[in-house]
């Protein structure tokens, strides 16, 4: 077994997949629009609009699109339990310059460079999307 993507499921597409492209610098691809985009980063990161399936569940335009295991089961329709217990960790080769890019981009709440040292020099900075979800971004850090 390999693992696929991780991908983050969210009521507010529009604002989290605008917010991956401008931390990131990039454009995700689009297999399904305003439903599914991916981001690669060598590994996959995508973005699931759950909306997009609460409207053809509500309206039952299209049954053929889903079973009915899948209906019974969407989560949306149910209440939502939300946690956030993972953390995606990113690596940057100079984490000032990018910790700097990315206070200036005034999309989220920024951590200050945090440093740890267990088996190794480890500094790091938070960010969250528009969704609650940890973003670490880590790397070479020089001190000026």
């Amino acid at each position: 077994m390999e693992l696929c993507c991780v991908y983050i499921e969210t009521d507010k597409f529009d604002e989290v997949v605008s917010f991956y492209e401008k931390v990131f610098q990039t454009k995700g691809n689009i297999y399904t629009k305003n439903r599914w985009i991916e981001f690669d980063f060598g590994n996959k990161l995508s973005i699931y609009n759950r909306l997009y399936d609460v409207e053809k569940i509500k309206n039952n335009t299209t049954p053929v699109n889903y079973n009915e295991q899948y209906v019974n089961n969407f989560p949306s329709l149910k209440e939502r339990n939300v946690n956030n217990i993972i953390t995606l960790n990113f690596y940057t080769s100079n984490l000032k310059q990018e910790y700097n890019r990315i206070k200036k981009l005034n999309l989220c709440e920024v951590s200050e460079i945090m440093y740890v040292n267990i088996t190794e020099p480890y500094y790091y900075f938070n960010i969250y999307d528009p969704e609650g979800n940890t973003i670490e971004i880590c790397g070479d850090y020089i001190d000026e």
